[in-house]
């Protein structure tokens, strides 16, 4: 009688395992870490979120090292056969917009340098200190020389992926030249501030916006876009704006780089005619909503990609002894 009952047990924990296997998927393909890899890069090429990845190999943090050999996830089955160039019966999949699709071929290397810093590297990419830590799987700030860093490629950062609501056209008038000319039409500011402190005060509101996520054509908390956010900052302080960057570009004062203060409105050019928009806060700092980065962010202006990028600052209003 014992003989049957042991058979039995073996046989519903065969079925047990079969379970298991089958729902974490059978199909699982195993990966070699490489010099440079973080679980960011790993992610984007196989398809498969950084989560998942952690899930299926017990990994705590974020931290791999070369040499490991990582399982992946079946959800990554079809990139895992693209990738070692088998052909795959199945039709690609299309991508939604609003979460573009990047995977190792669009990402660039970055070998770190003696003097090199994370607040340093982080100025000459044009991605926040925080983002390049999550890219790169790294717990602190300490980079060794030598070291491989990886970032999306240049093209993708600004070039994103729709206009504003309502902003094809020319802008306004105003060509690329007479912007790298420094050339500044006679215009004037739409109000003043009471004192020192209120334009203080409106760089404060504006970072209370960081976070908030961004949307095409959206103007609320909820989701919002570069135009209708700094539109809903200057309500705040009785100044309306008009709704598309194409339109905003062209009122207030007109003012080049090195006369941005608080408060004023910088310009980038963006495909074709079209312009993206943000607020300046001082310290070669400005706040944007993102549609890359799908929320409202601080970017710095001295960055290659913004800095060649730079139409002009709009000041929308001044105090009383800048007249």
């Amino acid at each position: 009688m014992t003989r049957p009952f042991k058979i039995l047990g073996i046989s519903l924990i065969v079925s047990l395992l079969l379970v298991c296997f089958y729902q974490s998927g059978w199909t699982e393909e195993r990966y070699i870490v490489k010099p440079g890899d973080s679980l960011y890069s790993i992610s984007k090429s196989f398809g498969v979120s950084i989560e998942a990845l952690k899930a299926a190999n017990g990994l705590e943090g974020d931290s791999i090292r070369p040499k490991q050999a990582l399982s992946i996830p079946s959800s990554g089955a079809k990139k895992v056969a693209h990738v070692k160039g088998k052909p795959s019966s199945s039709p690609p999949k299309k991508h939604s917009v609003g979460a573009p699709k990047r995977d190792s071929e669009e990402m660039d290397s970055y070998v770190v340098k003696k003097g090199d810093t994370v607040s340093s590297i982080s100025k000459k990419v044009g991605l926040s200190v925080e983002e390049i830590k999550r890219m790169n799987s790294l717990h602190t700030s300490n980079l060794r020389i030598g070291q491989v860093l990886s970032f999306p490629k240049d093209q993708d950062r600004l070039d994103e992926e729709a206009e504003e609501v309502g902003d094809e056209g020319d802008i306004a008038g105003v060509t690329q030249t007479e912007a790298e000319k420094g050339e500044t039409p006679a215009s004037s500011p739409l109000g003043k501030w009471n004192n020192p402190e209120e334009r203080n005060l409106l760089v404060r509101v504006v970072k209370t916006f960081l976070g908030v996520p961004y949307k095409l054509g959206g103007s609320t908390l909820k989701g919002i876009d570069c135009s209708a956010f700094v539109r809903k900052i200057y309500e705040i302080f009785n100044i309306e704006l008009p709704r598309t960057t194409r339109e905003q570009f062209s009122i207030g004062k007109k003012i080049g780089k090195e006369q941005l203060e608080e408060g004023d409105l910088v310009f980038f050019r963006r495909r074709g005619n079209s312009s993206h928009v943000g607020i300046y806060i001082g310290d070669n700092q400005f706040v944007h909503a993102s549609s890359y980065n799908r929320q409202v962010k601080i970017d710095y202006l001295d960055t290659p990609y913004y800095s060649k990028r730079f139409l002009r600052g709009v000041r929308v209003k001044e105090l009383g002894s800048e007249s």
